[in-house]
């Protein structure tokens, strides 16, 4: 009986979801927030990711203090495919200096899902803490192996 209820499943249930998630990392001892964020998505036929990145001051800092002397956000997306089996990779980025990134740096790649597709983004946001020559990087990485399937 066990069997047949199993059987009876759809494959669906038994997909991966998608691996969406974010994260707010905290850099220059809590002054400014890294945000990374991925978002996968699919459709009956297709697997998607959507990487972004900024850094901005964060929410619960208090007292004035000068912006980054230096920032860099990066963000990359990959797919590939049973079809298309080398890594398609796009990536954007922006820096500035003695400022924040504004609106967050964003890109997309969409895949067609078969055995074979796999998703990657890697959002990577760096900062020079105004007084400091040293740079603090924070990372974030998810993928998607199967995309669903």
């Amino acid at each position: 009986m066990l069997a047949a209820l199993l059987a009876a499943l759809p494959l669906a249930a038994l997909a991966s979801p998608p691996p969406s998630d974010w994260q707010n990392a905290s850099v220059c001892n809590g002054k400014y927030s890294a945000q990374m964020k991925h978002t996968f998505y699919e459709t009956a036929t297709t697997a998607g990711v959507r990487g972004e990145a900024g850094v901005v001051r964060h929410p619960f800092a208090h007292g004035s203090f000068p912006n980054p002397a230096y920032y860099l956000v990066e963000v990359e997306v990959s797919s590939r495919s049973d079809v298309h089996p080398n890594w398609v990779v796009d990536s954007r980025e922006r820096d500035g200096y003695d400022s924040y990134s504004g609106e967050p740096v964003q890109v997309g790649t969409v895949v067609f899902k078969n055995a074979g597709c796999k998703l990657l983004a890697t959002a990577r946001v760096s900062v020079q803490c105004p007084g400091s020559a040293a740079i603090e990087t924070k990372t974030f990485t998810r993928n998607w192996d199967g995309c669903g399937l």
